[in-house]
């Protein structure tokens, strides 16, 4: 608030406190007049004294009442709200349900006191929507999923909105209804497609449809061989990508016991632990290498179950180990993709391409790859794996910002094979060195390739 005001302000409050009782309407007019100051300059804390003045001496206002009880509760004074509301004998129902119920739900934490005040209040006014509106947050705020969607139901048939449909929705979903909750979202998305909440909440229940309408086949496939690992391994994504985590850690945990050593399982149920905060803090893990945060593609973990299925004929099988770990490191486990590609080179230590393998996930791990490369170089293997491996470490030199060196493995790697993929690695590089137009040569060359 201005100087301007706020001086005759304060001098107005020290006259009031001794005025007079005749000169209350001269008194009641200059508090509007600073009511109105002060609601101009966003002033809550002065508004509120205000208001107490002017209901003190004009009882009958009951604007300036109801006002007064809902600053109380913006600024979250409970006792106060309580207290103006409980002066006030002609308080309407509505605030008086709403203010009653706010108490009890943010002072008292008592939800449940505060849901039945407010199913008591609609059940006289059904068409109330801020009575509606803080009923259904009170009860989002539970787990009774039977309740929130009463909740919504009564909402909804007084006004459609898009953020009580996304509401019921998710409330369908957490009843398994998940037709009921397909059609909520499309029907907010037909009724503002720009809405931010439905641009936030559309896209899982498109991606549920897509999983649901994957599921039939693998459940048929499962009906008749539940140990099935790859099916289970398929259904178990196919239910992640589509949310619905709790069941897909139940088939993990299906796959890891019909499958005890399957390293396909065992990242499915770690994912999906770690999606429903099932897991531990990294530093209290250390008996497992799963990155819990990464996602993978269905190709890969169908990869590694392959894989799996191989290694349980035959531990030994070099094939099956750089498979696994080249499925590994696509699903971005370079912890135990370096186990297998470490495991496969134990047993035929000039596998190129489980060194490869070993190379990429100890590049994107950080650590040092210098040794791996020399071995990859006393290998000798075909020109387009020297140019692979380059390529990891001109990747690996450009993240750490050695952009000399990231260059230099780029040209290395180029000069053996040319790739978009280098060649844009190659571009940044320059970039960054301020060498703008070999930079735009790079980069035309790379466009030209991906074409």
């Amino acid at each position: 608030m201005s100087l301007s005001r706020t001086v005759p302000l304060a001098l107005a409050a020290s006259l009031f406190a001794v005025a007079p009782l005749q000169s209350a309407p001269a008194d009641l007019k200059t508090l509007r007049e600073q009511l109105a100051l002060a609601t101009e300059d966003k002033d809550t804390l002065s508004r509120i004294e205000l208001l107490r003045r002017i209901v003190a001496v004009d009882p009958a206002d009951a604007a300036s009442h109801r006002l007064l009880v809902e600053l109380w509760l913006e600024i979250k004074d409970y006792d106060l709200a309580e207290a103006t509301l409980n002066a006030w004998p002609d308080a309407p129902p509505d605030l008086a349900a709403l203010t009653r119920a706010a108490v009890l739900r943010y002072r008292d934490e008592d939800v449940p006191g505060a849901v039945r005040v407010l199913q008591d209040y609609l059940a006289k006014s059904p068409k109330d929507l801020a009575a509606h509106e803080a009923l259904v947050d009170a009860l989002l705020a539970t787990k009774d999923y039977a309740a929130q969607l009463a909740a919504l139901d009564a909402y909804i048939a007084v006004q459609r909105d898009v953020t009580n449909l996304i509401r019921r929705a998710n409330t369908k979903l957490a009843l398994d209804d998940f037709t009921g909750a397909i059609a909520d979202a499309r029907a907010a998305e037909a009724l503002d497609s720009e809405a931010d909440i439905v641009k936030r909440n559309v896209p899982s229940f498109e991606r549920l449809e897509i999983a649901l309408n994957s599921l039939p086949p693998l459940d048929a496939t499962l009906e008749k061989s539940p140990r099935d690992l790859t099916a289970l391994m398929q259904r178990a994504w196919w239910l992640r990508y589509g949310s619905l985590n709790a069941r897909s850690l139940a088939d993990a945990n299906a796959a890891l016991e019909a499958h005890p050593g399957s390293v396909a399982a065992l990242v499915a149920r770690e994912r999906a632990r770690w999606l429903l905060d099932q897991v531990e803090s990294t530093a209290s893990r250390r008996d497992t290498l799963v990155g819990v945060t990464r996602s993978h593609a269905l190709e890969s973990i169908e990869s590694i179950a392959a894989a799996d299925l191989a290694l349980q004929k035959n531990p030994r099988d070099e094939v099956a180990l750089r498979q696994r770990a080249r499925g590994l490191n696509g699903a971005e486990q370079y912890l135990l993709a370096q186990r297998d590609a470490d495991a496969a080179l134990a047993l035929d230590e000039k596998d190129a391409d489980a060194a490869l393998e070993l190379l990429y996930a100890t590049s994107l791990l950080g650590q040092d790859i210098t040794p791996i490369f020399r071995r990859i170089e006393i290998i000798a293997p075909p020109k387009p794996k020297v140019a692979l491996a380059n390529a990891y470490l001109a990747d690996l030199y450009f993240r750490q910002s050695n952009l000399p060196l990231a260059l230099d493995y780029a040209n290395r790697s180029l000069a053996l094979a040319e790739t978009e993929y280098v060649l844009r690695i190659k571009a940044a590089a320059l970039q960054r060195l301020g060498r703008s137009d070999e930079a735009a040569a790079a980069t035309k060359r790379a466009n030209a390739l991906h074409r």
